[in-house]
C-alpha cells in the first residue's frame, strides 16, 4: 500500500484506494486516499462494470462463496457498528458442528436480498457472547444490532441450530427490515467516545501522521474540558 500510494515507509495514511487486476499487480485506477477519480457513485459503478467485463470469471456461475466471517466476535461487533449494519453470530461449542452450520447457510447468505447487509462472526466460546444482551448460550445463529460503538449489542433474532436451514433467511429478512442505522456526527461520535472511555486500538499500529496528530489534539482538547 505504501508503494501504491508512493509514500515513505512508516507514513502510510489510514485510507488507501486502488482497483487492481486479479493478480494484484496491474493498477486499473489511479491510487488515492479514496475513489475520488470516479467523482460520483454512479460513474464508479459504470466504470467498475466496464472494467469487470474485461476479465472472464474463473469460477462456475453455480459457485456459492463462503460466508465472509470476521476473525473475532469483538472485532465483528466493532466493524458492524462502524458500517452501521446488523451482525449475525454463529455459535456452537463443537467446532465441527459450528463449521457445518456455517456451510449450510452459504446459499442463504448469497441471496441478493441479503448480500452485503450483515456482518458475520462465528465462535465456540460462550464467553464471547457476553456483550450480546439476552444471549443465553444456546447453539444457533444470533442476530444482533450493535450499539453505536460496537461495545455491546442487542439481540433482535435467534434461530436454533436445528432450524437454521429453514428459518434463517426469513429471520434475517425480518431483522433487516426492522433495523434502523445510527445517524452519526463524526465530531460528536468521537467526543462522546472519549467521554465514555471508549477507544479502539488497531492490531496494526496507526502510521498516518496527520491522523495521529489530530487524535492527540482532540484528546488534549477533551481532557482540557474535564
Amino acid at each position: 500500500m505504501e508503494r501504491l500510494l508512493g509514500v515513505a515507509p512508516g507514513k502510510l495514511p489510514n485510507t488507501v484506494f486502488c482497483l487492481l487486476s486479479p493478480d494484484g499487480k496491474k493498477q486499473l485506477a489511479r491510487p488515492a486516499r479514496g475513489p475520488y477519480v470516479f467523482r460520483t457513485p454512479e460513474n464508479m459503478a459504470t466504470q467498475m462494470r466496464r472494467i469487470a467485463a474485461s476479465y472472464k470469471s474463473s469460477v462456475d456461475q453455480s459457485y456459492i462463496p463462503p460466508v465472509p466471517l470476521i476473525d473475532r466476535l469483538d472485532l465483528a461487533m466493532n466493524v458492524a457498528a462502524s458500517d452501521n449494519r446488523p451482525l449475525a453470530v454463529f455459535y456452537h461449542t463443537n467446532p465441527d458442528d459450528l463449521k457445518s452450520m456455517v456451510e449450510v447457510v452459504r446459499p442463504i447468505i448469497a441471496d441478493a436480498r441479503l448480500t452485503g447487509q450483515f456482518m458475520f462472526a462465528a465462535t465456540t466460546k460462550r464467553v464471547d457472547l457476553k456483550p450480546i444482551l439476552k444471549a443465553e448460550g444456546e447453539s444457533g445463529v444470533y442476530l444482533v444490532e450493535p450499539d453505536e460503538y460496537g461495545v455491546s449489542g442487542k439481540l433482535v433474532g435467534f434461530v436454533p441450530v436445528g432450524e437454521v436451514a429453514k428459518q434463517l433467511s426469513e429471520e434475517m429478512s425480518r431483522s433487516l427490515m426492522q433495523f434502523r442505522p445510527y445517524q452519526k456526527s463524526q465530531q460528536q461520535h468521537i467526543s462522546d467516545g472519549y467521554a465514555f472511555g471508549i477507544e479502539w486500538e488497531t492490531v496494526v499500529p496507526e502510521s498516518d501522521p496527520m491522523s495521529v496528530q489530530a487524535k492527540q489534539r482532540f484528546k488534549a482538547r477533551f481532557n482540557g474540558m474535564k
